[in-house]
């Protein structure tokens, strides 16, 4: 049986307290050719970023003690100039003009797969 080379592509890192949420994207992007490193809070994601060179985020916009907005924030203090995308189910919520306004791409779940790719191409490649 061969096997296809898998080459390797820009790390992402995707912040959702959903673990459904996380597994889905981190193999849809991943055949793709992202590698996608996916954590379930805010918490665990600025310890890893703390430490790794992340080419772009995928950040929900609500999840427990620490909102997306506030995460992007400490990913950009940590990673100047990272790329980040938002996603959210309340496409109502306060959060949402800030964020557009700080250069965050927002996108509503559920998301669609190639724009995501889509927004990570422009931004980083693949």
């Amino acid at each position: 049986m061969e096997h296809e080379r898998v080459k390797e592509g820009p790390l992402v890192l995707v912040v959702d307290d959903d673990p459904l949420v996380a597994d889905m994207l981190k193999r849809a992007l991943g055949r793709r050719g992202f590698r996608i490193d996916a954590v379930g809070s805010p918490d665990e994601a600025l310890a890893r970023a703390a430490h790794t060179p992340y080419a772009a985020a995928l950040v929900d916009l609500v999840m427990p003690g620490r909102d997306g907005a506030d995460l992007a924030g400490g990913l950009r203090a940590l990673i100047p100039g990272l790329p980040i995308a938002m996603l959210t189910g309340y496409t109502h919520s306060p959060l949402l003009q800030s964020i557009e306004k700080s250069g965050v791409a927002v996108f509503t779940k559920p998301v669609v797969i190639h724009e995501l790719a889509e927004f990570l191409d422009a931004q980083i490649g693949s």
